[in-house]
This record gives structure tokens, C-alpha cells and sequence, in this order.
């Protein structure tokens, strides 16, 4: 029985979007591009985790040599994306729910830690806008609409740690962030958004009074909250499924 993931066929690479894949790359840092390209086509859901990355078609498609492409996928590979396999080739990464878990416990020492950072150079600018994205998220669970809801949640929770002044911080965040969109089970990810965005507005607050201890502390226990949401959700649909 043959279980090698399927591979990046030509009629896959017609199914992405021109916009994504067909202009052709002519600027100076081709591998820097085609790493934006490769990342974008990953994140978009559009390929499975498991499914083969051929450099060659990649290439072809992106109208470049396969030297930059494999530059690119090399660099993926260490921001978490992709699986280097030798003698078979990158693969988009499988993640599961226990990697997942894993992700918030070592997401919430990071975010607390960017919150402390963020707060020593808060401005008025700055919470004004986070107070806007706590708005926009309050609007999207009136709504219902959990996709608005999850991208106004990833700009709070990106300002912040750009606010932080810190580029190890946000390198960390960002690959864990990378790492999590790769889980695709949204509906389980976006669990008990109304309370989620109660513990933005209470962060938001502590960060408007100045109390960075307090707005580090609601940071760390709201990302904890949310793994014990998703616990909590899977445990349901698995008891009601067994």
C-alpha cells in the first residue's frame, strides 16, 4: 500500500490563485519572494499538510530558477512550515492537536513576556487602536462571523508584540502563531470567542491604567484559557462521539 503524501501535481499549482503564484518573480532577492509566495500558498490552506512541495514545479510556476525555491524552502523549513525529508523532498508540515497544546503553554510565557516589553513603550496611538481591534472583535461575535473575528485577534495580539521593541519576541511569536494556523480546525481554535474578547478588554484596561504586572497577567492566563477552551471542546465532541 503505497502512504507517501501526494505531491504538488501541475493541475494543484492551476487550482492556486493566479495572484498567489503567477507573476513572475524579477526582483533582486528572488529566494526572499518566493519564500512570501510558498508561505502565502501554506497559510491559505490550499495545499495539505503532507502534500509534497516539488521545487522544480515551483519554480516553473514562479518563472525563477530552482535555487531560490530550495533557498525558500530550506528557510520554511526552520520557521516550521515545511518538512525537509532527505531523498524525498519538503513536505507542508503536519501539526496535531498535541502539538498544538504544547504551542499555547510555550505562547503564553512569550505573550506575557511581550506585554511587559509592549507596555514600556505604549502609546495613546497604540491603545486607541488595540481598543478599536477589542471593538472590531466585539462586532464579529455579535455577527457570528469567526473568520473576521480570527484575523482582528491576530492584529492584537501582532501590535502588541511590534510594540514590544523586542524582534526575538516577535520572531517567537510569529513562529508559534505560523505554527498554530497550520491546525485547521478553526471552529475548535476560535471556541468561546465571547469570553476570549472579554480577556482582550480586560488586558486592554489594565494596559490604559499602566499596570503592566496586571496586563502581563491577564495575557498569560487568557492564552491559557484558550488551550483549556479547546481541551475542553475536543473532550465534548469526542464524548459525543463515542
Amino acid at each position: 500500500m503505497n502512504t507517501q503524501p501526494p505531491a504538488l501535481s501541475s493541475s494543484r499549482l492551476k487550482e492556486i490563485d493566479d495572484d498567489t503564484l503567477g507573476a513572475s518573480l524579477n526582483a533582486s532577492s528572488l529566494a526572499d519572494l518566493a519564500y512570501q509566495r510558498i508561505e502565502a500558498i501554506i497559510l491559505s490552506g490550499k495545499l495539505q499538510g503532507g502534500e509534497r512541495l516539488n521545487d522544480s514545479k515551483l519554480a516553473k510556476a514562479f518563472s525563477i530558477s530552482r535555487g531560490p525555491v530550495r533557498s525558500a524552502l530550506a528557510r520554511l523549513a526552520d520557521a516550521g512550515l515545511v518538512e525537509l525529508i532527505p531523498y524525498r523532498g519538503a513536505f507542508v508540515r503536519r501539526i496535531d492537536l498535541d502539538d498544538v497544546m504544547e504551542i499555547y503553554d510555550v505562547r503564553a510565557a512569550v505573550e506575557r513576556a511581550g506585554v511587559l516589553a509592549a507596555s514600556r513603550n505604549m502609546t495613546p496611538e497604540i491603545l486607541e487602536r488595540l481598543a478599536a481591534y477589542a471593538a472590531d472583535m466585539d462586532q464579529s461575535v455579535g455577527s457570528g462571523d469567526r473568520e473576521a473575528y480570527f484575523k482582528t485577534n491576530l492584529a492584537f495580539h501582532q501590535l502588541l508584540h511590534q510594540t514590544s521593541g523586542n524582534s526575538r519576541l516577535l520572531e517567537l511569536y510569529e513562529r508559534y502563531t505560523r505554527e498554530q494556523t497550520l491546525f485547521r480546525h478553526f471552529s475548535l481554535v476560535t471556541a468561546g470567542i465571547e469570553e476570549s474578547n472579554r480577556e482582550h478588554q480586560r488586558i486592554v484596561r489594565a494596559l490604559q491604567a499602566g499596570d503592566a504586572q496586571t496586563a502581563a497577567h491577564e495575557m498569560e492566563a487568557h492564552v491559557l484559557s484558550a488551550k483549556n477552551r479547546l481541551e475542553q471542546t475536543v473532550k465534548k465532541v469526542r464524548d459525543e462521539y463515542n
